[in-house]
This record gives C-alpha cells, sequence and structure tokens, in this order.
C-alpha cells in the first residue's frame, strides 16, 4: 500500500525517561498488569535532566518541552509502519521505516527479551514493552507488554518494529498496532501452530479492536486502516475486531489510498484518459472527470470547447484532494482542489510547467491544516492557497532550486537546496528564516498537537513547532 508515515527517530535510542509518569502497564492481548516497565523517574527541569546543547533549529522553540536522558540498560526504540509492504512509494524494495507519533503521543519501545542461553522459558520468547506518552508534557499515558512466542528451527526471532508498529484505525485516525504471538509444538496427530494476535489502541492506549490468525502465512501482514491485507491473489482485506471483508484486485490494493474513512482509489485507462475515482471497499465510481467534474475555464478552446488531456489527482488533507489537467499538445498545467465525495471543484488554483514524467516522481508537501501546499514539478518550487486557490509564491529564476520536504504546524517550510543546504522558510512568504544546522536531524513529522522530536548524543528532545 503506497501510502507511509513520516520518520521521526530511526535509530534505537539509550534512553530513560525523567519527565512526568502517568497511566499503568498492560498486558497487551490480555488487559493484566505487567511487572517491572520502566517508571518516570523525576519532573521536568529536575537535577539529571539532559541539557539540549546543539544549535537552534528554525521553527522549533529555543527550548525543548521535555527530554529523555541517555540511561545504561534502558534501550528504547520507535515503533514500525504498519502499512509496510517492502516496498516504497515506487513499488521498489524498501527498508522498514521508524515511526515514533501516534496522534498527540509518542510510542518508545523497550526491548526485555532474556537471551536464550539466559531463559528459563520452554519457548523462546521475544518480550517488548510499548510506553505511550503525551507528545507535549512527556507524561506517560500507558505501557503495554508485548510477548511473542517463536519457533526458532521455522523461523527468526521477530523484530521489535515488526511486534510494535503505528498505523491507522477505521476511519483513517491515528492508531497503534501491537502483535502478541503464541506458539503452540505439534503432539501426536495435532500439528503445530502459530496463532498472531492484532490489536489497534488509540493515543490514550484504549483498546480499538482485535483479532486472531492462525497459521504461518499471517504473522507479519500490512495493516491498512483497520484492516488486516491477507495474502491471497485478489487482496482481502479483513477489519480488526469484526465487520465485513472488501476485496480489491491487486493493482488497486497498490494504490495511494485518498481521503478519509477506507478512502477512494483512482482509476486510469490511460495517459489522456478519465479519471475516474472509487470507493475502495465497493469498487464503486463515485464520479469521473469526463461526466462529473467542471474543468477550468482556462482549458477551454476558442471556441469554448474543452481540451481533453491528462488529469493527475494528488493527496491533500481530509477529504480534499489536488486535481491537475494538462491538456492535451501542452506542457501547461492547471492545479485545482477538488472535494472528494461529490467531485465539486473547490478552488482553482495557478498554472505549472509540466511533463507527465515530473508527475510521476512529484510529491505536494501539504501544512497540516490543509490549507497551504508546496511543489517542485521540475521547474521550481510553487506555492498555492489550496481553499481560494491564490498563488502564494513562485520560485525565481536566479534562486537555488527548492525541493520542499514539509511544513511543520507552525507554518514553516524545511526545504532541501540545490547546494545540499537544508532551509527553514515561511510556507506562505518564501521569507528565509534561517538555515538548518549541519549536522542536525531534520524534524520529518509532528504529532497532532504540535511537537517532534530531536535526537542527540546527549539525550531526545521534544520541541513544539514555532510559529513562522
Amino acid at each position: 500500500m503506497k501510502t507511509r508515515t513520516g520518520l521521526v527517530v530511526g535509530t534505537v535510542l539509550s534512553l530513560g525517561l525523567v519527565t512526568g509518569c502517568g497511566g499503568g502497564d498492560e498486558d497487551a492481548g490480555t488487559g493484566t498488569k505487567a511487572t517491572g516497565s520502566p517508571k518516570a523517574s523525576a519532573s521536568a527541569g529536575a537535577d539529571g535532566e539532559p541539557v539540549y546543547k546543539g544549535e537552534r533549529i528554525p521553527g522549533l522553540a529555543a527550548k525543548p518541552a521535555w527530554s529523555l536522558a541517555q540511561k545504561d540498560g534502558g534501550e528504547y526504540s520507535c515503533p514500525g509502519d504498519a502499512a509496510f509492504d517492502g516496498q516504497d512509494d515506487k513499488g521498489f524494495p524498501a527498508t522498514r521505516e521508524s515511526v515514533c507519533q501516534v496522534g498527540d503521543a509518542f510510542v518508545l519501545v523497550q526491548d526485555r527479551t532474556v537471551p536464550d542461553e539466559e531463559s528459563e522459558a520452554e519457548t523462546p520468547t521475544v518480550h517488548l514493552v510499548a510506553h505511550v506518552y503525551d507528545a507535549a508534557t512527556g507524561e506517560e499515558r500507558k505501557s503495554l507488554t508485548v510477548k511473542c512466542e517463536y519457533d526458532p528451527a521455522l523461523e527468526k526471532q521477530p523484530s521489535l518494529d515488526s511486534l510494535v508498529q503505528v498505523g491507522e484505525w477505521k476511519d483513517g485516525s491515528p492508531a497503534l498496532l501491537i502483535r502478541t504471538c503464541e506458539s503452540t509444538a505439534g503432539s501426536g496427530l495435532k500439528a503445530a501452530t502459530l496463532k498472531k494476535v492484532y490489536t489497534m489502541y488509540d493515543p490514550n492506549g484504549r483498546e480499538l479492536g482485535s483479532s486472531t490468525l492462525t497459521g504461518e502465512g499471517n504473522r507479519d501482514l500490512p495493516v491498512v486502516r483497520g484492516h488486516v491485507e491477507m495474502p491471497d491473489g485478489e487482496v482481502t482485506f479483513a477489519p480488526i475486531g469484526g465487520g465485513k471483508d472488501f476485496v480489491l484486485e491487486r493493482f488497486l490494493a497498490d494504490e495511494t489510498i485518498f481521503g478519509t474513512g477506507q478512502g477512494y482509489v483512482a482509476k486510469y485507462d490511460g495517459a489522456y484518459s478519465s479519471l475516474r475515482l472509487a470507493d475502495r471497499t465497493t469498487d464503486e465510481i463515485v464520479w469521473n472527470t469526463d461526466d462529473d467534474v467542471t474543468p477550468p475555464s482556462e482549458l477551454r478552446g476558442e471556441g469554448g470547447d474543452i481540451k481533453d488531456g491528462h488529469k493527475d489527482l494528488f493527496p491533500l488533507r481530509g477529504d480534499r484532494a489536488t486535481l491537475m489537467w494538462t491538456p492535451l499538445g501542452s506542457s501547461e498545467s492547471v492545479i485545482t482542489t477538488v472535494d472528494l465525495p461529490t467531485g465539486r471543484t473547490v478552488a482553482t488554483g495557478p498554472s505549472v510547467e509540466l511533463s507527465l514524467a515530473t508527475t510521476d516522481l512529484a510529491k505536494i508537501v501539504v501544512s497540516p491544516d490543509g490549507k497551504t501546499a508546496v511543489s517542485n514539478f521540475g521547474e521550481g518550487a510553487l506555492a498555492w492557497n489550496t481553499e481560494t486557490g491564490a498563488e502564494l509564491w513562485r520560485q525565481e529564476a536566479d534562486e537555488k532550486n527548492i525541493k520542499p520536504l514539509l511544513i511543520t504546524p507552525g507554518g514553516v517550510l524545511y526545504a532541501r537546496l540545490d547546494d545540499g543546504e537544508t532551509a527553514a522558510l515561511a510556507a506562505d512568504t518564501k521569507e528565509l528564516l534561517g538555515m538548518v544546522p549541519e549536522g542536525t536531524e531534520l524534524p520529518e513529522a509532528f504529532s497532532s498537537s504540535g511537537y517532534t522530536l530531536v535526537d542527540t548524543a546527549d539525550g531526545l528532545f521534544a520541541f513544539e513547532a514555532e510559529k513562522a
């Protein structure tokens, strides 16, 4: 599934919490209390709290809101991506990404697995504890114990990022996925069995739903919007916690999801054919660009006829998307904002030089509120207001090439320049706010409450996004 969540911290963190505590330890899948999981030891600002020694990062507050200190014997990592299917957005093989943010929370995972030579258990077991922290305060909301039995003769030891993952619930809201598992050895006529329990939690650690799958082929299946992607020819999506399955053709299962809930997929019959938007769960066509969408007036010829051409759909926020129209024989595309459930044109934006080759590589960076979009379609960066269509700014001919990376909740655009430097710009005006210090880990994602994690040699620091 070509939907990905941004990486925040991709390395293992040897850290101990030094901020306020809360929540309780719970055995994932059973609801029973676990013992010995780490607890917060002090409030923010207490002695021993790590001090941020790096240069200030433009777009972030001057001081961290809270921090995690290095601590011997306590290693923490970020979860994996629940929708990961072994490919990147272009379909090429990729490694699993790490994701820390779940809505307004951060999740860090501690590995408490006892080495085989030291364990007294009959069956090798991976033992993890997932901690859910309030992203703004660092207060621990919940800790969940994760255990997975495995047979070393049949499989590798399950990895941390395959057992604790960040995904989305059925309505598209952020959720935490926990996979617990137990292996039963064969005896007599009874064959060996492997059970994998898929349980999802909201950012407060409350259970949303749980399903148990049995069999070797059901161990590490992708989970897309609260549905397990089952391994068959046509792709069956089985809802976690119960409900009606739905089936997609393989090529549709790999397409970008547009909109909220279970969303929509875009269908094309060719480069210059009508674009059809289909409901993912039913495959019913919601609208098509030939009959249900009003093309922008800029596409009309001298006689008032609409020039046919190519259409490209890009995700925005919620149930809106960017629909780009490129007339036949032209490299000038018109940007529009479309309402996904109805096909109604919300706004007509600026025109941009475009080619079919560059649309395949294009990425539109959107602000968290969905109002500002920035992209570089090959002829320089362009920013526009998705609600009004107004052009906000355009890269000048004498400026360095701007590759947009992320817009923060404060309206700061992080962008890579053609000399390899990273700039912080005001997303609405292109004003240069500063350069990201060389060697500093660039924030790649924020919680819904506006916080990001910065990893340094001295510890992990939570910073609030600053207004541009």
